[in-house]
């Protein structure tokens, strides 16, 4: 290699060297700066996610107290209106009539504050609670001129109790009849609403046959029982034929029965009622009445009828023949209907009676009422006698005269 070329290859590697250099440089210069960024903006974004994080934790943290502050406002308020008691309720009650329509015997309308039906029922005090049902709890009230009142009260579910308190007034404000309970008058206060009506001496049917003692059973004879079946019969008869829409009262059943001092049945307890036009039927979303008493297309279609109460009826009407509960206390114990439809059919009617009432010569009697019963409860609705048909074949039979 001449002097020339070693020159240059030299000058080339010092080239090289140079770019090399600068390259290096470079790289230095193109990777450094922006590692350096990268961590100063990762740092940025961490240190804005942290106190951003911490930012809304504190403003969930104050979302969640406000709202359950707002919480527990509202519950003591619904509790301040619920519950009545004389310190939230007597500074307003003696502002707010009670509407009344009791006749006095002459002619006048008995007019009462709220006031008084607090002092009537000493505050609503459980000692004075005479009856319990699905919707409220009812209670004694004694006027200071001696007159007694049966108060209910309905429960603060607003949604039931308003649906219950409206059927109620709208029921019986357009019914008039000796065997419908009457309604005399009714009040709302805050979120209370009471429905106020005769107080009821011997309580209800379902407390006779069912809560008795043995002393009382004698008193409780067969022609008082076909008295209740007979009245019964006319009460609901008039809500089914005489009233213009007719009503469909949806829970008949013996505790349902009110009884009088003279034992005269009132069908009571309206709450589930349904207005409906005649040859039509009620469509409803949820099932009614009570376990025992609600006929068998219940389950099977939403829909109520004139004789789903007829099959209701049956079953007071085999209580009042049997003294048997609907359902058995016992889970080894057959339903009532089912094994009186057994024991009819092997021909063993005068083995499902009361054993009380055997023997006292109203077995024929209590025949022909177990052969209504029958037909009442009769599985094919379409097969059902009439409320009038009812009516009629109870109407026949003379309790006075014994078999």
């Amino acid at each position: 290699m001449t002097s020339k070329g070693l020159f240059h290859l030299e000058a080339s590697l010092i080239h090289f060297r140079i770019l090399a250099s600068m390259g290096i440089r470079s790289c230095v210069v193109l990777y450094s700066f922006p590692k350096q960024r990268n961590k100063k903006a990762l740092l940025g974004i961490a240190f804005g996610v942290f106190f951003g994080g911490v930012a809304i934790l504190l403003l969930l943290g104050r979302l969640l107290v406000s709202i359950r502050m707002k919480g527990v406002i509202s519950t003591n308020q619904r509790k301040n209106n619920g519950d009545i008691n004389a310190g939230s309720f007597y500074s307003s009650s003696e502002k707010t009539l009670v509407v009344m329509c009791m006749p006095q015997g002459n002619g006048e309308e008995k007019k009462l504050k709220f006031s008084d039906i607090l002092k009537a029922t000493n505050n609503f005090d459980k000692e004075n609670i005479i009856g319990c049902g699905g919707y409220g709890l009812v209670y004694k009230a004694e006027l200071p001129d001696g007159y007694k009142l049966a108060i209910k009260k309905l429960h603060d579910e607003m949604c039931l109790m308003e649906r219950e308190f409206r059927a109620e007034v709208d029921a019986l404000s357009m019914t008039q009849h000796q065997n419908l309970v009457p309604l005399w008058g009714y009040c709302i206060q805050g979120n209370s609403r009471l429905l106020i009506y005769s107080y009821m001496e011997n309580g209800s049917l379902d407390d006779w046959l069912h809560n008795r003692d043995d002393d009382i059973s004698a008193c409780f004879d067969w022609p008082i029982r076909l008295k209740i079946a007979q009245g019964a019969s006319l009460g609901l008869s008039y809500i089914h034929e005489v009233c213009n829409p007719q009503i469909v009262h949806r829970d008949i059943k013996s505790s349902n029965i009110l009884l009088d001092k003279e034992f005269k049945p009132y069908v009571a307890d309206f709450g589930l009622t349904r207005l409906i036009l005649s040859n039509k039927t009620h469509v409803t979303t949820e099932l009614v009445g009570t376990m025992g008493y609600i006929p068998p297309e219940y389950g099977q279609a939403w829909v109520a009828t004139l004789r789903g109460d007829i099959y209701s009826f049956g079953v007071v009407l085999l209580e009042l023949l049997t003294g048997m509960r609907p359902l058995p206390v016992l889970s080894t114990s057959k339903e009532l209907v089912p094994w009186v439809l057994e024991m009819r059919s092997e021909g063993k009617q005068v083995e499902v009676l009361d054993p009380t009432l055997r023997g006292t010569g109203y077995e024929e009697q209590m025949l022909k009422v177990l052969e209504v019963a029958c037909k009442c409860v009769n599985h094919n609705q379409f097969l059902r006698p009439t409320i009038m048909d009812v009516v009629s074949c109870l109407a026949s039979i003379d309790a006075e005269h014994k078999t």
